[in-house]
């Protein structure tokens, strides 16, 4: 497919990519029919506004779930300016997190996917990988008889991305040609996916400071497809 032919697609997934860049990488795709997406665009905004009137996090902080969940950043560290304690601060911010993931879970007509690979410190990991996750998707297009286009956090001066979709079969290529690279702070769904990606690592690092984390991503999409070695 061309940049022409956007229109016609059918499918539109939002990526992110998570991991603990040394031996681990994951990215995670929100899959929607396009006939959903303005209905899940709209649900995120509303958990936003709904955040907002709670007082602690203004609509224009992104979100961004290793900052959220570690306490980085001057939104997500200041406990003593709302008067808080800290460790009850720490627990609001980590519900912040489950409470997004189960919007996204009940998004209408989502399909969750995620890919993840043991790179033992191989710098070919990531882009080996989202070729490899792109390559199942179009396999999975074609045999529906769907095009799909993919939406990226990012600003487009990675190379590898557009260098795994251009390597696509020209024969039967069902996903568009150049990804669409978007910033996730201006995106709320991409920051929907980061929720997911970091979720979906946690249940595979099974770090014991994040053990509290190991069955959100199952128990939020037992549906999923993945995480799945690729």
């Amino acid at each position: 497919m061309s940049k022409h032919d956007r229109n016609a697609c059918d499918r539109t997934l939002y990526v992110d990519d998570s991991g603990d860049g040394r031996a681990l990488m994951i990215f995670a795709a929100l899959d929607f029919e396009n006939r959903f997406v303005s209905e899940a665009h709209i649900r995120w905004a509303r958990f936003r506004e709904e955040l907002a009137g709670e007082g602690l996090l203004p609509m224009h902080i992104p979100l961004h779930a290793v900052k959220m969940i570690g306490g980085r950043g001057s939104h997500f560290h200041s406990y003593g300016r709302w008067g808080l304690s800290r460790e009850r601060h720490r627990q609001y911010i980590r519900n912040l997190v489950w409470r997004g993931l189960q919007v996204v879970a009940d998004m209408p007509g989502i399909r969750i996917r995620v890919a993840y690979r043991r790179t033992l410190l191989r710098k070919t990991g990531r882009p080996e990988l989202y070729l490899a996750m792109i390559t199942e998707l179009n396999r999975d297009l074609a045999e529906s008889d769907q095009k799909a286009e993919v939406i990226i956090d990012g600003d487009g001066t990675d190379p590898s991305f557009r260098r795994a979709h251009q390597y696509l079969s020209a024969v039967n290529c069902r996903i568009e040609e150049d990804p669409i690279f978007l910033p996730a702070a201006q995106c709320g769904l991409l920051q929907a996916a980061d929720l997911v990606a970091y979720t979906a690592h946690q249940s595979l690092a099974v770090s014991p400071n994040r053990s509290f984390m190991w069955d959100w991503f199952k128990q939020s999409f037992p549906q999923a497809q993945g995480p799945t070695a690729l």
